[in-house]
């Protein structure tokens, strides 16, 4: 089961085990989260306990015999516990109807490394055949999931219930920094925003960072700005890291900030801001940190940081584990994050998409950062985002499953490239339709269509790039082509070389060439007679940028029309009858 953070879980082992005969085993990751369900449990009336490293050889000893004695409905025990015989024998002894796996995402996340205990846990299902087996996480991929299936030793065709990945709730917001001053200003508007001041009792917020160092810093940095603030970490002792959850728990701190160490199973709902100051290790980390998070349904502002030193440090963070397969997948979930950093689409949809949960998509959320940047984007120019992403997708659909993404870059740009040029695609409209932008600009753009769930990959080693349904119905106007486009690094230079017409240095058009040149001046005409006739200015009717992009696309019917720049579906159904006649006059 797929679940969000407060979603409702733990109820759904909770109330079986309350239920069925027998005592239920509860496989959890941490001891402070074992503790605490326990205390909820106990609280209730229900018979709970703990078996953990913390507790010491007598108390060990009694929870033993009692569990012996079927005097507990459920048994929590971490992953660790599940390797001594004593207690798989004991199990085997006791009706155990229900396994229950929380956080079930570490079987994936640390199986392979930091706790290989995770793996052994389908040798013990196996080991209780009667025994229903249920895994609960709030975040994982069909990847993922599939993984976990397969070390549990469950079959393929398991039910797989995913529930409720979007939190529209939560304003999602990336910031680059390049500074310490810069990181602190953007943590302490964060705080002001959300929290109001110290001491103000408008909720509380959780900041993550990087290293143990780091979090004793800002803690001591936020405590000196009056806040009400505690730093947690894994190196601390056992007894501080219980204090500090204990004392953010019964509403003691406003702040914690912490390692990736602080949060799972944190039981508060007034959490108004989650603040990163450098970037976790994969989207699924990124998801359950921001999920603790406006648990109560009201708003709640996540902001992460990033810088250019970012790469480098999560590379030497992984490496100081080994260097391998293990790394490797690291790097690659942490790469899927920067690549969501980059933002062109709506966020929630973006994470939506990447956990395969297609039918909560948003198609924005209108509250984070990407979703408000395009909104005043659009109001500047409505038509300059659909232009440029359909024609971007329109050379994707030409390209399709037969080259991967760095060709359709090229193509776009107008690469002399000798596969493609081999291939008759020079010949082709797209050749060249954006080579006023800049081929690692083109790469990014793509990334983002990517992203937006337009555009795929299909194939093994060398992947190759489709056009999805989606990408298809951008096209045809069918869906919204909402799309932020990655920023512009510096002018294009003057050398770019363009198939169908020049550029000056100075970043204006040549007059065309040829036929081109012809139809361009056909085209100004009509657009005088039209000015004419409706008492308006020429440009209203369109550009001179909007009148080469016909002359050089010419276009035969309304879909190909709309594709120049400035032809939205108003302009097309005004004048597009006109500006078509005129091409196929000219054809």
């Amino acid at each position: 089961m797929v679940a969000p953070t407060g979603g409702g879980k733990s109820l759904t082992y909770q109330l079986p085990a309350a239920l069925l005969e027998g005592t239920t085993l509860v496989v959890s990751p941490l001891i402070s989260l074992m503790h605490d369900q326990v205390l909820a449990l106990e609280s209730r009336g229900l018979s709970a306990t703990y078996l953990a490293s913390t507790l010491n050889a007598e108390e060990l000893r009694q929870r033993t015999q009692a569990m012996a004695a079927g005097q507990y409905k459920i048994v929590y025990a971490a992953p660790e516990r599940l390797v001594y015989s004593g207690f798989r024998s004991l199990l085997r002894e006791l009706n155990c109807p229900l396994i229950a796996i929380d956080e079930a995402h570490c079987i994936s996340e640390w199986g392979h490394d930091f706790r290989p205990e995770y793996l052994q846990i389908g040798n013990l299902i196996q080991s209780l055949p009667e025994a229903r087996v249920l895994a609960c996480t709030a975040t994982a991929t069909p990847v993922v999931r599939d993984e976990i299936l397969e070390r549990l030793g469950l079959p393929t065709d398991t039910p797989q219930l995913v529930r409720g990945f979007a939190r529209p709730n939560l304003a999602l917001r990336v910031a680059e920094t390049n500074s310490r001053a810069e990181r602190t200003r953007q943590i302490d508007q964060l705080l002001s925003e959300t929290l109001g001041a110290p001491d103000a009792h408008r909720g509380t917020a959780i900041i993550y960072a990087p290293t143990r160092k780091s979090t004793e810093e800002e803690a001591a940095r936020l405590s000196s700005e009056g806040w009400r603030c505690q730093a947690y970490h894994a190196g601390m002792e056992g007894e501080q890291r219980d204090g500090v959850q204990r004392s953010f728990a019964e509403g003691g701190l406003e702040v914690v900030v912490a390692t990736n160490a602080f949060g799972m199973g944190i039981d508060r709902s007034d959490v108004r801001a989650i603040g990163h100051l450098a970037p976790p290790g994969s989207v699924e980390a990124y998801y359950q940190e921001v999920g603790r998070a406006g648990r109560d349904g009201n708003d709640a502002t996540c902001l992460l940081l990033i810088s250019p030193s970012d790469m480098a440090l999560r590379r030497k963070l992984i490496l100081l584990d080994g260097d391998g397969e293990a790394a490797q997948h690291k790097w690659n979930l942490f790469l899927e994050l920067m690549r969501w950093s980059e933002g062109g689409s709506c966020r929630h949809d973006a994470i939506l998409r990447y956990f395969g949960d297609e039918e909560e998509v948003l198609s924005g959320c209108g509250r984070c950062d990407v979703c408000t940047r395009l909104y005043e984007e659009e109001k500047a120019d409505p038509h300059e985002v659909s232009t440029v992403v359909r024609k971007a997708l329109c050379a994707v659909a030409r390209l399709h499953g037969l080259f991967g993404l760095q060709a359709v870059a090229k193509l776009l740009h107008g690469t002399q490239d000798k596969k493609l040029v081999r291939a008759g695609f020079k010949e082709t409209r797209s050749w060249g339709i954006l080579s006023a932008h800049e081929e690692r600009w083109i790469v990014q753009l793509l990334r983002r269509c990517i992203t937006a769930g337009w555009v795929d990959f299909h194939g093994g080693d060398r992947p190759l790039v489709v056009l999805t349904e989606t990408g298809n119905d951008v096209i045809h106007e069918r869906r919204p082509a909402r799309l932020l486009l990655p920023p512009r690094s510096s002018a294009p230079s003057a050398r770019t070389v363009r198939t169908r017409f020049k550029k000056r240095a100075s970043n204006t058009f040549e007059e065309l060439e040829g036929q081109d040149s012809d139809l361009f001046e056909e085209l100004r005409r009509h657009r005088i007679e039209v000015a004419r006739e409706e008492g308006v200015p020429p440009y209203v009717v369109a550009s001179d940028r909007t009148l080469r992009d016909i002359a050089l696309l010419r276009p035969m019917n309304s879909d190909e029309l709309k594709m120049a720049h400035g032809i939205g579906p108003s302009k097309a159904e005004r004048y597009g009858d006109g500006f078509l006649q005129v091409v196929r006059q000219a054809v």
